[in-house]
C-alpha cells in the first residue's frame, strides 16, 4: 500500500514538473469567420482553432477572445463587453498531446462595416493548480458587411423612368467613330462633321453620315459630400446614400447597362482609395464596388465641387449620369449642367434627403399615422 501511495506521489510530482514547464508554450490559437464577405444579419460562423503540440497534456487552459461589439451569437451565449468597445467571450478546456480542437460558433452583425478578430489571452494552469501563465495571441481577422438594399418605391420609379428616357435617346444621339456614309450639307452641321475630301469630288459641301450610339452607358457618381462646409456629413445620411448606390448599381445589371463608379469615398483596407471603376457589367464588376462600399469610411478625399470636375474631364458624348449625394446645393447646378452639355445625355440626381422618408419604414410609419389621425381629427 505504502508503495502505491509513493508511485502516486511520484507520478503527480512528475505530472507537476511536466506541467510547470510553460504549457502555453507550443498551443497555438487562431479564430476567423467563415466568410469574408456577408450581407447585413447573414449568418456565419466563428471558427476557433486550437492545438497542442506537445507530447504531454495542457491540463488547463482559459480563453478570453476579443470580438467585434456588434457580434451577435445564434443561439445567445454569454459574453461581457469591454472598455475597447470589444466583445470578451470566455471559455475553459483543456488538450490532449498532440490534440487539435476546433470549435464552430453561428453569428451575424446587422451593421455594415469592416471588422476585425483581434486575438485571444490564454491562460495555463500546472497540475496541481498552484501556478497559472499567460499569453496573448494578436490576430488581424478581417470581416466586411456589405450595405443594405432598400426598396424604395419612388427611388426605383424615377431610376426607371431615368433609364427609359436615356434608352430612348440613344437613337438620337450619333456615334462619331461609326461612320455610314455621306450626305448633303445642309447647314446645321458642326464645320467638323463636313468631309473636304467627299466636297472635292462632289462639288458641293458633303458632311458625314454616323450611326446611332449602340451602347447604354451611365457612371455612377457618390459623393460623401453634399458641399455644406462640413468634411464629416451625418454617418446616417452617407449611409443612405450607400443604400442608394447598391440599389442603383443591381437595377443596371438587372436591365444590363455597363456602367463605371466614380466616388470621393475612402475605402478602408486591401483597395486603398478605391475613387474609380472603369464600365464594366458583370458579378465581379458588382460585387468590387459592393465590397468597396462595405469598406466605405465616412471621409472624403475630395470635395463634391472636385468630384464634378473629374467627372467633365471624363465626360464623353452620349453617357448619362447618376449622382448620388446627400444634399444637393443651388451653387452646384451649373456644374451639373456643364456634365449634361459635354456628354449630351440625361443625368439625374438622387439625392438621399429627398428620398429618405420614403425609403425608410420608420419614417414612412410615422407619416401615416400622422395622416390617418389628421384623417379622424377632420371627420
Amino acid at each position: 500500500m505504502l508503495i502505491f501511495i509513493a508511485v502516486l506521489i511520484l507520478c503527480a510530482i512528475g505530472a507537476e514538473w511536466v506541467s510547470l514547464q510553460d504549457p502555453l508554450a507550443k498551443v497555438a490559437y487562431d479564430c476567423r469567420p467563415s466568410k469574408a464577405v456577408v450581407e447585413p444579419e447573414e449568418p456565419f460562423e466563428i471558427i476557433t482553432t486550437l492545438q497542442n503540440a506537445r507530447r504531454f497534456p495542457v491540463p488547463f487552459i482559459k480563453m478570453e477572445e476579443l470580438l467585434p461589439a456588434s457580434l451577435e451569437f445564434l443561439p445567445p451565449i454569454p459574453a461581457h463587453r469591454q472598455d475597447k468597445g470589444g466583445l470578451i467571450r470566455t471559455g475553459t478546456l483543456y488538450l490532449m498531446p498532440r490534440q487539435t480542437l476546433q470549435r464552430r460558433q453561428p453569428a451575424l452583425i446587422r451593421q455594415r462595416g469592416r471588422y476585425f478578430f483581434r486575438g485571444a489571452t490564454l491562460f495555463g494552469g500546472d497540475f496541481l493548480g498552484i501556478r497559472e501563465t499567460s499569453k496573448q495571441v494578436h490576430l488581424s481577422k478581417e470581416l466586411v458587411v456589405l450595405p443594405t438594399t432598400i426598396d424604395c418605391p419612388l427611388l426605383l420609379e424615377n431610376l426607371g423612368g431615368f433609364l427609359g428616357e436615356i434608352s430612348v435617346n440613344r437613337f438620337i444621339l450619333e456615334d462619331p467613330v461609326l461612320t455610314l456614309g455621306y450626305r448633303d450639307y445642309t447647314g446645321r452641321e458642326p464645320q467638323k462633321a463636313i468631309s473636304w475630301s467627299q466636297s472635292a469630288r462632289a462639288g458641293k459641301l458633303m458632311v458625314k453620315k454616323y450611326d446611332h450610339t449602340l451602347e447604354l452607358s451611365v457612371t455612377v457618381i457618390l459623393s460623401v459630400d453634399s458641399g455644406t462646409g462640413d468634411h464629416r456629413q451625418d454617418p446616417q445620411e452617407i449611409e443612405h446614400c450607400f443604400s442608394i448606390a447598391r440599389a442603383v448599381c443591381e437595377t443596371l445589371e438587372d436591365r444590363g447597362v455597363q456602367y463605371g463608379f466614380l466616388t470621393n469615398a475612402t475605402a478602408a483596407g486591401a483597395m486603398g482609395c478605391w475613387s474609380l471603376l472603369e464600365e464594366g457589367l458583370g458579378a465581379r464588376h458588382f460585387y468590387t464596388i459592393l465590397e468597396g462600399l462595405g469598406r466605405a469610411t465616412y471621409d472624403r478625399t475630395q470635395s463634391f465641387a472636385h468630384l464634378l470636375h473629374r467627372a467633365a474631364k471624363r465626360a464623353q458624348q452620349g453617357q448619362a449620369h447618376i449622382i448620388i449625394t446627400p444634399a444637393l446645393l443651388p451653387e452646384f447646378q451649373p456644374m451639373i449642367n456643364r456634365l449634361r452639355d459635354l456628354t449630351g445625355s440625361q443625368i439625374t440626381v438622387l439625392a438621399g434627403n429627398d428620398y429618405k422618408a420614403s425609403c425608410d419604414p420608420d419614417s414612412q410609419e410615422k407619416a401615416d399615422s400622422k395622416a390617418t389621425a389628421e384623417e379622424r381629427k377632420d371627420g
